[in-house]
């Protein structure tokens, strides 16, 4: 019952700055569900299309995230788009929350409820966005999907249409604290055409983490490369996609 309540909360209220910004998703990632009180974390990524049409357009996403609780953490986020022959600028800026749901009972599913609220500069309909954040461990191996929904505030009769997607990963822990796996990201239509083709990147993951020397911080690196499928390879070949995350208990 949490997780269907947690569907229909995302259906009914969830908002974003610009559904069209839904694919190539260049300021997209795959969060996982959990929650850890009193931990602090900054992160840097970076996406950039490769090839085709959209070649040479990149973002850059920085956000701030600290755990009030075990089941409830609060982020800063704001993302910088350049692109071929024009300097890179800020386009958003925003805040977002995690809520932790808990684990679904007899298959193990860890469950959290995102919501991003933001703020669109140079003209763009503000927004927002939400997601159920799935996780399933077992062993050396971790799953997660992020199903999504987006919406632009304000927007004209006929434009304020959400938009669907997904975010999706499956690695396993191979040496040490190293993953490997793939990472998959894509559209599922939106209120005019849900489900159908649609067009997505998929491609080969590589995480690792672990602790600076003796200090308690403790860093994460995360890079991919996603090839363009169906639709999307209208857009461009490729993405090349690279993040590192820094943490601290507090």
């Amino acid at each position: 019952m949490k997780v269907l309540a947690a569907l229909a909360v995302i259906a009914l209220i969830s908002i974003r700055c610009d559904a069209a910004r839904a694919d190539p998703r260049l300021d997209e990632k795959v969060y996982d569900p959990y929650v850890e009180k009193g931990v602090a974390a900054f992160e840097a990524r970076d996406a950039q299309e490769l090839g085709g049409p959209l070649g040479g357009e990149a973002t850059t996403v920085l956000e701030g995230e600290y755990g009030l609780s075990d089941r409830l953490s609060l982020a800063l986020v704001g993302a910088i788009a350049r692109g071929p022959g024009r300097p890179g600028g800020p386009t958003s800026i925003g805040i977002e929350g995690v809520a932790y749901l808990g684990r679904i009972p007899g298959i193990g599913v860890d469950a959290a409820l995102y919501l991003e609220y933001e703020k669109c500069l140079g003209g763009a309909f503000d927004g927002g966005e939400a997601k159920l954040l799935l996780a399933k461990t077992q062993g050396r191996f971790e799953g997660l999907l992020n199903l999504i929904v987006e919406r632009p505030i304000g927007a004209p009769a006929g434009q304020g249409f959400a938009a669907y997607g997904y975010a999706a990963s499956a690695t396993w822990r191979t040496l040490g604290v190293l993953r490997l796996g793939g990472e998959a990201l894509g559209d599922l239509g939106d209120d005019h055409a849900f489900l159908g083709r649609q067009g997505a990147y998929v491609g080969p993951q590589v995480k690792w983490e672990g602790r600076l020397g003796s200090s308690p911080i403790k860093l994460g690196l995360d890079a991919g490369w996603l090839a363009a499928v169906g639709p999307a390879s209208g857009e461009a070949a490729s993405q090349a996609r690279v993040g590192i995350e820094l943490e601290r208990r507090f």
